[in-house]
């Protein structure tokens, strides 16, 4: 009962389960009501018919069936068998009617003391054949309305374990097809939720596993300078290797952030060549004469600052990291903005709706961070201000391209 109580389909099983057993109960009730009132109305049509043909047998008039058509009967001229049941017997020896019944045949034996005859009983109760077939057919439709509504909610218990597999860690997708709009919605609602569990899971993954690499070198550094002689040396060391953790932090923070990012972008416009300007200082400017900026000057883009100086950093970054020759090419147009390096093609196409940022481990890339997070904060927050990004590699040219 407390499953009944609390599971929809076992509640909805049950209320046709009970309908099911109120209308076959129902069937029985009119059908023992239907018996009984056929047979009183059967009995008085026989006293009717003997009340009618007895003053015809005393006066001997011949009777035949048409004078028995009106009463619904029939002279019968057969033998009656050994095996008959007498259903009921009126009157006397001298004078009545017996009832006799056989093989789902009633005849009526009508005598007196000057004649007799047999009359069949040709009546067809068609009031019993109709409540049956009303009753069936109640029944039949009960019993496909219950095929359908099981059939309807089915992906509901589907999604019921589903969701159970999801408590285990069950992350694939949910596998269903449905022609009604909330089950879709609800499958589709599933899925894009898996799809976004699975994408915070891995990008938080790879964010950990940078986050401590980036923070094991500094450390280890620190850790070199304590072991050497006090000096201004080291206390240089040591202030510009806080001033790169509390940068690193600060960075991690957008980063942090961007994965699951909440917030809507204002799309407020920055001057493109400020924001290049901002992005190598944190690159550092010792690569400023490696980079040649081209009509950027009155170039515009929109979206979040922060965010956009956080993107050009690590596209410059891994721009002069891999090129062949060190140096970046930055071109502003109407409508894009690219960045352009000789070096080796990229492991990933990012023009691509790319979920999956891990990237072979069994492959040798040239820096663990470049080629995994750092494409994808770049191609994150490119979409996340409303611009989309187009990659290109040609003749050893690799060309990213900022579109809006």
């Amino acid at each position: 009962m407390n499953k009944i109580k609390n599971s929809l389909l076992a509640q909805t099983s049950f209320l046709f389960v009970l309908s099911f057993l109120f209308i076959v109960i129902l069937w029985i009730v009119f059908y023992i009501q239907q018996i009984h009132q056929h047979k009183e109305h059967t009995m008085a049509r026989y006293f009717s018919a003997v009340s009618s043909l007895q003053p015809l047998l005393v006066q001997s008039i011949p009777i035949n069936n048409d004078n028995l058509k009106i009463l619904d009967m029939q002279v019968y001229k057969k033998s009656i068998p050994k095996q008959h049941k007498i259903v009921t017997q009126k009157g006397n020896s001298a004078k009545g009617f017996t009832v006799i019944e056989f093989n789902n045949i009633k005849v009526i034996h009508i005598y007196n003391s000057i004649s007799e005859i047999f009359v069949e009983d040709t009546k067809k109760n068609e009031n019993m054949i109709i409540i049956h077939g009303v009753f069936l057919v109640l029944l039949i439709s009960q019993i496909l309305l219950y095929i359908r509504v099981k059939k309807s909610l089915n992906p509901l218990s589907l999604m019921q374990n589903k969701l159970h597999n999801l408590e285990d860690g069950d992350l694939t997708p949910l596998q269903l097809d449905s022609s009604y709009d909330e089950i879709k919605q609800m499958i589709s609602s599933y899925n894009k939720s898996i799809g976004k569990i699975k994408y915070i899971l891995e990008t938080r993954e790879m964010f950990n596993k940078i986050f401590m690499h980036e923070m094991k070198m500094p450390i280890a550094k620190g850790m070199f300078y304590l072991k050497q002689e006090p000096s201004k040396y080291t206390h240089d060391k040591f202030n510009i290797l806080l001033n790169r953790l509390n940068n690193e932090l600060d960075e991690f923070s957008v980063i942090e952030s961007l994965i699951v990012y909440q917030n809507n972008i204002e799309l407020i416009p920055h001057n493109t060549h400020n924001i290049l300007t901002l992005a190598i200082e944190k690159v550092g400017m010792e690569n400023k004469n490696n980079i040649l900026i081209e009509n950027c000057d009155n170039f515009e883009i929109q979206g979040d600052k922060e965010l956009w100086i956080l993107c050009f950093k690590n596209l410059i970054d891994n721009a002069l990291k891999y090129a062949d020759d060190k140096k970046l090419i930055i071109k502003c147009s109407k409508n894009s903005i690219s960045f352009i390096n000789i070096g080796d093609k990229l492991p990933v196409d990012l023009s691509q709706d790319l979920k999956n940022w891990k990237i072979d481990k069994n492959q040798r890339h040239k820096s663990s961070t470049g080629y995994g997070f750092g494409l994808f904060i770049i191609k994150n927050i490119i979409a996340l201000n409303g611009y989309a990004l187009e990659y290109s590699y040609s003749d050893s040219s690799i060309e990213l391209k900022i579109i809006r």
